[in-house]
């Protein structure tokens, strides 16, 4: 028997506002154009976020969005990965 018996219920809130969150997205549902890998790692990472405090619709939204643009900037620095590979060279890298 669980010490905290409202845990459940929080839970189960928490699983409908990140689906809420990833409908409102546009990362669930049958008209989500997102690839098939996007929509697991954003459930994931709302999850987390949940669990660490951020309990409302427009947060969570919010966090998603920080997490895309910090990813796309990522992605679009074409430096990044020859800087990398330089400096794992520099440090003895074969």
């Amino acid at each position: 028997m669980s010490s905290n018996p409202a845990a459940p219920h929080v839970e189960s809130a928490g699983f409908k506002l990140v689906r809420e969150v990833l409908r409102s997205a546009g990362l669930r549902g049958s008209q989500s154009d997102a690839s098939p890998d996007m929509k697991p790692d954003a459930s994931l990472f709302l999850s987390a976020a949940f669990r660490s405090g951020v309990r409302t619709k427009s947060a969570l939204l919010h966090s998603l969005a920080n997490r895309k643009q910090s990813s796309t900037r990522v992605c679009l620095d074409p430096q990044s990965k020859g800087s990398a590979v330089d400096r794992w060279q520099d440090e003895g890298g074969r």
